[in-house]
Parts: C-alpha cells; structure tokens; sequence
C-alpha cells in the first residue's frame, strides 16, 4: 500500500507541490534555529572549556547583574585568598561592558548587536581571557589596547590615538597593544579596550574594586577542596567555582542566551506549521473526495479499511519526508549564511563547523512528518469507510460526520472564551493579559469548529455588495457548497490576519499611550539628555551641560536593578527638585518630602504588585547588599518614574553607579529652547558622539520607535504564515477546477466564455479571501481591545484603533485573493470543452 501512495504522489506531482512547501517554511525555521544555536553554543562552550582559571571568586551578589555594572570586591580579598593553602596565585581581574569605541572619524564603531567591554590588565597575563598579540601593556591614563578584531576594523594600528568613551567620562589614549579577541565569559568575541589596573577602575567603575579573581592552584592541588577553603575564609560574601563549575555555568548560561533566540524561531515555525496544516488538512479532504471512486474499487477488489487508510497516510508520510528534507536543508543553509555574515562583518565570534546534529535531524523530520500525517489523518479515515459498492455507482461521496457534534464543542469553546476575557479584563495587569490571551487562543479554535456553520451566512452577507449577476452568484454559491473546505480554507488567513490586527491596534495604542504619559508627565523640561549608545553616561555630561549659557537647571536620572522578594524592579535616583518641574506628578498618597527623609516612593502599580501602603517598609536587594526602605509616597502611574524612586544620596548608599541615565534641561526664561539645544549638542559631541540632545516632541517620537521596530519584525514574519494561508487559497482553487471539470465543461457548453469563467473563480477567492480577512480582524481587534483594557493601570492607557491601516490590510487581503485565483483561472480556461464534459 506505500507504494500504491508513493506512486499516486508520483502521478499527480502538481497537486502536493504547495503541501510540501508549507511543510518545508515550517521545519526550517525549526531546522534554523536549531543548527545555528548548536553550532555558536558549541563552540563557545569549547572555549569555556579551554579558558577557564583553575578557580574563580566573584562578588555573591543578592540580584542577578548585568555586564555593565557588576557587583565588586576590594584589593584586599586577593591577599586572603593568595594565603589559603594550595593557592599558588591570585590575580584580580575586572571587566564592565558597554564601552564605546569611536572610529577615527569620531564615529562610534558598528558592534552588529554586540556589547564592547572594557578590562583591566591583569597582573598575570597567562590569567586574561585574552592574550597580547602585538605591542606592549598599557600603562596610565593615556594608553590602552584593543583586540585585533576591532582595530582592524576601524583601521587603527599601534601608536594611533583612540577615543573611548566609558561609564565615567571620554578618554583619548594611545594605543599600544593588539589583543587577542576574550575567549570565555560574556565577552566572548566581542570588542574589548583594556587599562592597567588603577585606570581601568577609575573609568571603568569611577571607584576601586574588582569584578573577579582567577585562582591558580598548586600542582597536586584538589580544586574542590581548595574552593572549599577559600569560601570558609572569607565567608558568604563571595562565589567561588571550580573550573568545572564555572564551565558548567557559563554552558548553562549560553542554552539560556541561545535558547531565547531559538524559542522565538521555533514559536514563529509552530505558527507556519499550524497554518500550514490547513492546507494539508484541505488537500487530502478535496483529494479523498476526488478519488473516491478509484479507493471504492480497491476496496471492491479485496483492499481492507486500514490498507485504504494506510495507503493515504502513505501519501501524507512521502509529502512530510519531502518537506522535512528540503526544511532541514533550507535551514541548515540559512544557520550557514547567518555565520557567514559575521565572518564576512569580521566579528571574531568563536565559530566552529556547522552542528548538524542528530537530535536536529530527529526533530525536523519528526515534526514534518508528524504534522503531516496528522493532517492526513481525518481525510485517511473517511476513505477507509467508503463502502466496495460504492465503486458501481456514478455519485459517490465520502462520508462525512455531522456537524453537531462539532457545532455543541464550538459553542461551548467559545463560550469558555468569552469567560476567560471577562475574568481577564476585571482582574488586569498581566494575569488579565495572560487570561485574555487564553481565551483568544480559545475563540480561535471555537470559531475553526464552528466556521461551517457560519461561513455561508457571512460570505452570503460579504458578497452581497458585488451584484448578482452569474459568475458572481456562482463564484458565491461554489465558497458555500462546501462549508468545512471554505472555513479550512479562510481559517488559516483569519489567524494570520488576526494575528497583525491585533499587533496593529496593540501597536497603535502603545504609540499613543506614550504619546499621552509623556505629555502628561513631561513639565519644565523644555531639553531631555539621554544616550543612543550605553545606558549611562558620565556624571561630566551633567556638569559640562549646567555650564552652557542659557541653562536654568539640570536634573539628574539614575538607574539600577533591585530585587524585591521575589520582584524584579527599577530603582531610579533623582536630583532634588526633579518632582517638582521637570517631571509632573500626582501623589496618591504622601509628598514629594519623602524623598528628603530617604524614604522610597513607588507608583500605584508596583505598590500593589508588591502589597506596598505608606508607611510600610520593604527589604530591597541591590549588587552592594540588602537594604531596609520606607515606602513615603504613591505615585499615579507615571512612564517617567515607573520604578522605585529614591533620591540621589539613598541612591548611593543602594551601590548605584554614579552615571546618568537622564537629565532634564531646563532652559532660562528668554532663551530659545533651539538655540540652547544647538550649545548642549556643541559642547558635547565632540566628546560623547551618541548623547542626544532632544526637545519633548523628538523624544516622544524616539520613544515610540522600539514598537515600530518591533512591528516590522514581527510583521515580516507573519508575513510567511499569510503567504501558507494564500497558498491554500490557491491549492483550494486548483483542486477545486480538477474535482469540478465536468462541471466548467457543461458551463463552458451552455455559453459562459473563458473571462466569465475567470472571474467565477476569482469571486470564490475574493469569498474565501473576506471570510478570513473579516473573522481574523473580528478577532485581533477583540483581542487587543481586551488587552488594552487590561493594562490601563500598566502604561497602557490609551485604545487607538488605526481604521486605515485595517481597511489597508482588507484591501490587500482582496488583492491577494485575487492574485491566488489567476493560476487556478487559466488553468481552468484552457480546458477543452468536449474533454470535461466527458470526464467523470
């Protein structure tokens, strides 16, 4: 029986051809993901493995940092380590990132995504992660060196000045070494500047201290008992690792770094499966129904239910391989081509040969196959009920069940829907969301069951304003004959639809929320000073900016992370005066005063998530320790200040850095905001090439820029699931013309001419095309303005719905559906009449 489906495969080759592509999207964007993240973990992972010190102490610091503002230790940890017995060194090491390195037009160098890192020069070279390659150590404030990679890059050699620009402050220093690009750790291929020890802590942290220290051990020594004693001498206010350990970890940390990127592919590669698994769910029902009677006369001549059903599972199993192969080696080229654009970029990003393993090859044609043969299987198992006798009859069908069964499941669904969207809008902030979510998920598959049902109604309603006349009325009647191929059909559009729909008004609304919070909380701050490049910049930006004419004030905005229980939150310093002028706020509860009493204030939203009052106090976790605060004041919801708002001297005493990440400018009354604007922007970009120096009306505009990005991409890749959804459209058209020709013959016989014809069967596409468009902007419009509704309280405050920008995305959904039935349409012309007339 596989070879009675290989051998149907083989005789109608045109028919699967769209099936396969489907499947073949969907594996490799699993194929992709899986290959690239193998190979860049493994090879990194190998120099982990080959990099590491013997043991490594870091700072045990309360909250998980980031690279660039790390917690640290002092000097003297190094001498009570060196003492511990099997200790044979002990070298201090430091590394911070975010690092800007200006090419020599002044320019911050193109780091492709990556972050520069700043190191200090170890004492013990054969320590560094890295390793000299040309010139000598830096030594002092006015030297430095950079690994190859970079100064290749930007065209620099020994002896050249180069400018960087650090947490602290902007340096020029002259370069004197070329290093090897850091093999461990998150530097991992990435640029790198080093100092002598004293500079590097000066710029690099703006105090002393040190990120880690590399222990090397003694011959014979035992690393575990070693690490042992190092942790018993200096207490629980370090971590110490064995080589193992931190190889382990650092293995553990880039599954986690590469897993995020690879659970974005495999989720955007579910979504083209699903999708796709319409169009194979299509196909094998139109292709059953076709051969109905050849499967009949198997069955006649002695061929079982199972061998009937066996030999379409065959068939679906020959479609699946197919596109699994052609996926995995689409996404094995597409792993090949990202790699080669980083060699081609000259990032020294640890490669190795491309990781094809068996787990990848197992999981492509897993997924391929399995998706595909459970398509196949509904349509399977009809033609394995169709009665021997039916093969002597002229009409036969393929039993189908009724639709009842499916109508109360459907019902109840979304039933179910519209509760989890009432409890999920009344209870808000993200358990509402992830509950509105659930329920549309929900509709979803409750309007799939019940679209057979309604899609005659609503393409009948859809199509009443195109006339009545007869390749209108046929075109209709042909999307309502069979209701469960139509709905199969535009179900897949309506998912993808309703997918960028909903991210259209998310999006729309995002925008104009922050519209609405910055007017509301922006006040005397004509001038907002912020950086393109790093997070922070140097407390001198501050103090060079209050020096040009025309400056009333400055006020200063710093940031760090905290951990509250189990909370992630934001911590912002501010200047005295910063809530009164340049950021207007609305107390709850309490005043602005708490600040000077170095109590925290916190907006409504996170005081409720942390079940915070006035007066009530709270531990909170920073990199320097843990700390007793007060809750003074309830801010309202504020964009400006939605974190944890403590002055400027409690700031410090919490381990914030002593960098910027905001300041406020306002202007002295008779200057003119533009002409102060251009001074900040004169005295600074010399120095800080990515300081932005901007008005309130640039930097709204700047803040709603991340969301447009994060449109497109998504955009761009539903875009592969609307092209599977018009690929079904047109699968369904193709395969309509084959089970249909008698049918055009006898309508070709009686006087309808190829152009009639032609638009016939573009109006059962433009059918099929609006019953998805409708349902699928029903649902997305449903689901944001739930999600919206949600979030008020989360910065989600205004609901804008872009009208224009749906009834665009309507009118090109027409469009493509009329595209999708051109093929089918001339196919269909070029029949001969006499021959479809005679075809059964």
């Amino acid at each position: 029986m596989f070879k009675l489906g290989l051998r149907s495969v083989l005789a109608h080759r045109l028919r699967f051809v769209l099936c396969t592509l489907a499947v073949t999207l969907g594996v490799a964007f699993a194929g992709g993901a899986m290959v690239f993240t193998d190979s860049l973990s493994s090879a990194l992972k190998k120099n982990f493995a080959v990099s590491t010190a013997d043991v490594t102490v870091t700072p045990a610091s309360p909250i998980e940092t980031g690279t660039d503002r790390p917690a640290t230790f002092q000097i003297d940890l190094v001498d009570r380590i060196a003492a511990v017995p099997g200790v044979a060194a002990a070298v201090p090491q430091l590394m911070v990132g975010n690092v800007q390195i200006l090419g020599p037009d002044g320019k911050p160098l193109e780091n492709y995504g990556l972050t520069s890192f700043g190191a200090a020069w170890p004492r013990d070279p054969g320590a560094a992660p890295f390793k000299l390659v040309d010139g000598t150590a830096p030594w002092g404030g006015g030297q430095l060196a950079l690994d190859e990679s970079t100064a290749s890059r930007a065209g620099y050699h020994v002896g050249d000045q180069v400018r960087i620009v650090t947490p602290t402050r902007a340096v020029t220093a002259t370069l004197t070494a070329t290093t090897t690009p850091a093999q461990a750790g998150a530097a991992a291929g990435a640029p790198l500047v080093s100092f002598d020890g004293a500079t590097a802590q000066l710029l690099l942290l703006g105090k002393p201290g040190w990120t880690s220290i590399t222990v090397a051990l003694k011959p014979d020594s035992d690393p575990n008992v070693v690490s042992k004693a190092i942790a018993d001498t200096i207490g629980d206010s370090v971590k110490v690792r064995t080589a193992q350990q931190v190889t382990t970890d650092g293995e553990h940390d880039l599954d986690n770094t590469f897993g995020g990127f690879g659970t974005v592919l495999l989720l955007f590669a579910g979504l083209a499966l699903f999708v796709g698994g319409f169009l194979i769910v299509n196909t094998f029902a139109m292709v059953v129904a076709q051969r109905s009677r050849e499967l009949a006369m198997l069955r006649a001549i002695g061929a079982s239910r199972g061998q009937i059903t066996r030999t379409v599972l065959a068939e679906s199993v020959v479609i699946g391989f197919v596109g699994a192969t052609l996926g995995l080696l689409v996404g094995i080229a597409v792993a090949s081509a990202i790699r080669f654009g980083y060699e081609l970029l000259d990032l020294r990003i640890p490669t190795a040969s491309l990781q094809v393993t068996p787990t990848t090859i197992i999981a492509c044609y897993v997924i391929g196959i399995g998706v595909t043969v459970a398509a196949a299987a509904p349509a399977a198992r009809r033609a394995g009920k169709l009665p021997p006798v039916a093969a002597m009859r002229d009409d036969v069908h393929v039993p189908e069940r009724s639709l009842l069964v499916r109508v109360l499941i459907g019902a109840f669904m979304l039933l179910m829907a519209v509760l989890f969207f009432g409890i999920g809008v009344g209870a808000g902030g993200l358990p509402g969301t992830v509950l509105i979510t659930l329920g549309t998920g929900t509709a979803v598959l409750a309007i799939v069951m019940l679209n057979p049902i309604i899609s005659r109604y609503v393409v009948r309603a859809l199509m009443y304003p195109f006339g009545r006349k007869a390749p209108v009325t046929l075109g209709r009647r042909n999307a309502e004959r069979n209701p469960r191929r139509t709905s199969a059909t535009a179900s897949a559009l309506m998912i993808s639809v309703g997918l960028i729909s909903g991210l259209l008004v998310i999006g729309a609304s995002v925008k104009a929320s922050i519209d609405k919070s910055l007017v509301d909380a922006l006040g005397t701050a004509e001038i907002l000073v912020t950086n393109d490049g790093t997070p922070g910049f140097g407390a001198e930006v501050g103090d060079r900016t209050a020096k040009v004419p025309g400056v009333q004030a400055v006020q200063r905005v710093r940031q760090q992370s905290g951990e509250v229980g189990r909370t992630n939150v934001q911590v912002t310093g501010v200047s005295d005066g910063t809530l009164a002028g340049p950021v207007t706020t609305t107390f709850n509860a309490g005043s602005a005063a708490a600040l000077d009493a170095g109590q925290a204030i916190l907006p409504r939203n996170l005081a409720k998530t942390l079940k915070l009052t006035v007066g009530k106090p709270f531990d909170l976790k920073t990199t320097n320790g843990t700390h007793r605060l007060t809750v003074g004041a309830i801010l309202a919801p504020n964009r400006q200040l939605n974190a944890i708002v403590v002055s400027l001297p409690t700031y410090g005493t919490l381990g914030g850095s002593p960098s910027d990440n905001l300041l406020y400018v306002e202007v002295a009354e008779g200057n003119q905001v533009a002409q102060v604007r251009t001074a900040i922007l004169d005295q600074l970009r010399k120095d800080y090439p990515t300081i932005e120096v901007r008005d309130q009306e640039a930097y709204a505009a700047v803040a709603r820029e991340p969301v447009n990005g994060v449109l497109i991409a998504v955009g761009f890749l539903l875009a592969m699931a609307i092209l599977i959804a018009l690929l079904g459209i047109v699968n369904t058209l193709a395969l309509g013309v084959v089970e249909r020709t008698r049918e055009i013959g006898l309508l070709r016989a009686i006087g309808m001419d190829r152009p009639q014809l032609s638009r016939m069967l573009r109006v059962e596409s433009i059918a099929i095309t609006l019953l998805g468009a409708f349902l699928g902007l029903a649902i997305g419009v449903t689901f944001a303005a739930a999600v919206q509704s949600a979030m008020v309280d989360d910065g989600l405050a205004v609901r804008d719905i872009p009208v224009l920008q749906l009834v665009i995305a309507v009118v090109l959904a027409i469009v493509f559906g009329v595209l999708a039935a051109v093929w089918p349409s001339r196919r269909a012309a070029r029949l001969d009449v006499l021959q479809a007339i005679a075809s059964e």
